[in-house]
């Protein structure tokens, strides 16, 4: 996928479906949840989700086709932005044997003291992996 440096594959499940025999649109967020996970697993080197620190602020959608079961699709990660204690992340969803844009998402993270419910900065460390992983990032101070 053009312009993601990371990538998340995934089918389309007969759970996925609603009434119409097509993916719900909830379901998409799903999806690019998973990916987000994925994304930020890899960008920390981890292999699970513990010392998660992070929480969902913002979630935008675009949908642009439908997809039914047992497509197989790829989901496209990048960050785009960095400020002092938040990120953003662009998605795009894409069915993977004719490279159809079926939807792109928008979404806004914020590193989190879950223990003294507030955000707090990321770390140098948290933003030269960001950095590292997606070179063309805006830092914003």
């Amino acid at each position: 996928m053009d312009g993601y440096r990371f990538t998340y594959p995934l089918q389309v499940r007969f759970r996925d479906l609603d009434a119409l025999g097509h993916v719900n649109n909830a379901v998409y967020l799903t999806y690019f949840e998973a990916a987000r996970m994925a994304y930020w697993m890899h960008v920390n080197g981890r292999t699970d989700l513990s010392g998660m620190n992070m929480i969902l602020a913002r979630a935008e959608v675009d949908y642009r086709a439908p997809v039914g079961y047992g497509d197989e699709l790829e989901v496209g990660v990048r960050c785009v932005s960095v400020k002092r204690s938040s990120f953003v992340l662009e998605q795009a969803l894409v069915e993977r044997r004719g490279g159809r844009l079926v939807a792109q998402a928008r979404k806004v993270l914020v590193h989190y003291d879950y223990a003294a419910g507030r955000s707090i900065p990321l770390t140098e460390d948290q933003r030269q992996l960001l950095m590292k992983q997606d070179p063309d990032l805006t830092i914003e101070v």
